[in-house]
């Protein structure tokens, strides 16, 4: 159940907006969820020797989670905003009011913030928070936690329940989401 103390202050919303936040963490944030646990599945498929090591070490699935969210971030356009005042970022001038979507998926592999970040490793040490498939600050996905526990169980039981699963064509055969969407992929045949 919500707590509405604990995360918005008393008196500030109403039933209808308490039903629009349940809404968003259990319906809205599935698409995000399923896609991260679909670009996971093909991303440790390409990486054989870490996926080899998670089936040995379950205990690995936070570690796996965390890199295959930094890797591939399901929510690229979560980061569509609009400057609150003049700025200058990399010698462009954004104007007051101008929109600006970041390119999220750029900043998670950024070399200059995470070594050997264009890389996909489950041993990468950086703090999960500094990611931003789940936003930033006050645009932070509240439902974070819960998307993370979803993701460990599901990897982690579907590659210990089916240790042989491969992908049933190859990699540039699957169908991905239009690129006015989330990340993800819609058309992922395997055998097992």
């Amino acid at each position: 159940m919500l707590n509405r103390e604990m995360q918005y202050k008393t008196g500030n919303l109403e039933k209808e907006d308490i039903d629009n936040l349940v809404f968003l963490i259990l319906v809205a944030g599935n698409a995000a969820v399923t896609n991260s646990i679909a670009m996971g599945v093909v991303t440790l498929l390409q990486h054989p020797s870490q996926l080899d090591e998670f089936k040995k070490d379950p205990s690995l699935a936070k570690d796996v989670v965390n890199e295959c969210l930094r890797y591939n971030t399901a929510s690229a356009l979560n980061s569509r905003r609009a400057a609150k005042e003049d700025v200058v970022i990399g010698g462009k001038h954004i104007k007051k009011g101008e929109g600006v979507i970041c390119l999220v998926q750029s900043a998670d592999r950024d070399e200059t913030y995470f070594k050997k970040g264009v890389q996909f490793d489950i041993h990468h040490d950086y703090n999960p928070q500094d990611t931003l498939g789940f936003g930033y600050g006050p645009h932070r996905c509240i439902a974070e936690w819960l998307a993370r526990a979803e993701m460990e169980v599901a990897l982690t039981t579907l590659f210990q329940r089916l240790p042989n699963l491969k992908l049933a064509v190859p990699v540039d055969q699957l169908k991905f989401t239009p690129p006015n969407q989330n990340i993800g992929i819609t058309e992922m045949p395997v055998v097992w």
